[in-house]
């Protein structure tokens, strides 16, 4: 398919729109402004009026004059040899000739023209007329065409310049998402204009550098993803070549298999919970009036089953019920819970926190542990951060507990906060917005 250039095509619709307006006043005006005078040869309209007053004697050319310029609408004078006036007629009658032109005009015969609309010629040995055509319609148009037609020149002339200006962003900027297209993902408008197409240009390259970060959490995702799946697996497979090696030893072997495989069964879990969020949104969630005392309560006879040795402190208010996903959010909590115990002191309680605030319900978790530093804080929520770069068992994990916690505090409407001093403790706080709105969210 032959490129069309929006250049091109700017520019010649412009000099077309010209093209149509010229000939358009030029119908008009042959249209309209037509008249049977002796327009074509004024000339021959000279010679009539000149044989009329060339038998009438001075005194009587007043009045002739007046009544020829009525009847043929034109502006005429009669003039002597000397440039004395002798009859003049119309609203404008032409000015005397000099007298060399004078003399010249007495000795030649016929009428001349002068200009396109006057003409002027003997009447006797020592007189001569100057007849005048007066403007019609037509004049008007026809002088209205050329000034036109000046313009179209000039405007034909400067609007290549402007075209280009304005299609040459836009040429680099369908080539700039080409390439970005084909894959060039540092590929930049880069466009500083303060007209709508630098607009245009730095939303592309707003756009662009959102989805370059997006594939880039991807490729970090996939990559990360890999390797907490081949840590539980590669644990996994030591632990049966071991039970296999000493079956002696068969049963604490199996133990640590079992743990593997929660593991792995939990990693599996919060990713497909990810997607789930992350495909759906709030449109995924399953919602029913939810109470969360009672589901903070159930929280805390988890955490203490598995952390015997670990003290929490609950307190909690009186607090209306709220429309969510219980599950989900009882995983924000087991999550927030799993955090504080892992990067705090043993020996220092947790402290939980449930009360009403702000039309919802807020859910305080603080530790007095190890504290997150202040260049890791902005990051706690990302998936597969962790401060504590280790992978160890006791603290280790794949590092999706908050990330996935803010996704479906994100997805109810609610919003979670981390704040924390290094060697004191962390505050993680969730907010749920009130209601009790059933059945999935529309």
């Amino acid at each position: 398919m032959r490129r069309r250039s929006l250049y091109r095509r700017i520019y010649f619709h412009g000099v077309l729109l010209l093209v149509a307006t010229v000939v358009a006043l030029a119908l008009t005006g042959f249209f309209v402004g037509r008249d049977a005078r002796h327009r074509a040869h004024p000339t021959v309209l000279g010679t009539h009026v000149g044989s009329l007053l060339a038998a009438v004697p001075d005194e009587a050319l007043p009045a002739v004059a007046a009544r020829l310029g009525e009847e043929l609408d034109v502006d005429l004078a009669v003039y002597a040899r000397d440039g004395r006036t002798i009859a003049r007629a119309g609203e404008k009658p032409p000015p005397p000739l000099p007298a060399d032109a004078v003399a010249d005009l007495l000795a030649a015969a016929g009428f001349r023209r002068q200009s396109p609309r006057l003409v002027s010629g003997r009447i006797g040995d020592d007189r001569y007329v100057r007849v005048q055509l007066r403007g019609t319609v037509t004049d008007a148009l026809l002088q209205g065409l050329a000034f036109l037609v000046v313009v179209w020149l000039v405007l034909a002339a400067v609007s290549a310049p402007f075209a280009r200006a304005i299609a040459r962003p836009l040429e680099h900027l369908s080539e700039t998402a080409r390439r970005f297209g084909a894959g060039d993902l540092t590929a930049r408008a880069r466009l500083d204009r303060p007209d709508e197409i630098g607009t245009l240009a730095r939303t592309f390259d707003e756009t662009a550098e959102r989805v370059s970060r997006l594939l880039a959490g991807q490729r970090e995702l996939l990559a990360n993803v890999s390797h907490e799946l081949r840590t539980p697996l590669a644990r996994l497979r030591v632990s049966l070549a071991l039970a296999a090696e000493a079956p002696a030893d068969a049963a604490s072997h199996l133990a640590a298999i079992e743990e593997d495989a929660a593991e792995l069964e939990r990693l599996v879990a919060d990713l497909l919970t990810s997607a789930r969020l992350d495909a759906g949104g709030g449109l995924a969630l399953q919602r029913a009036p939810t109470d969360l005392g009672a589901l903070l309560e159930a929280a805390v006879a988890r955490f203490r089953r598995q952390h015997p040795a670990r003290a929490v402190e609950a307190t909690r208010d009186d607090a209306a019920p709220v429309s969510a996903e219980a599950g989900l959010v009882a995983r924000v909590v087991d999550n927030v819970l799993d955090n504080a115990a892992k990067y705090s002191d043993p020996a220092q309680p947790i402290a939980l926190t449930l009360r009403p605030e702000g039309g919802g319900v807020a859910l305080t978790v603080r530790d007095r542990g190890i504290g997150v530093a202040a260049d890791d804080q902005p990051r706690v929520f990302e998936p597969f951060f962790r401060g504590e770069r280790s992978r160890a068992r006791d603290t280790g994990g794949a590092g999706l507990g908050l990330a996935l916690s803010k996704q479906i505090v994100d997805a109810h409407g609610g919003r979670i906060t981390l704040d924390s001093r290094p060697g004191e403790g962390t505050t993680v706080t969730v907010w749920l917005p009130g209601g009790t709105t059933a059945g999935p969210t529309s």
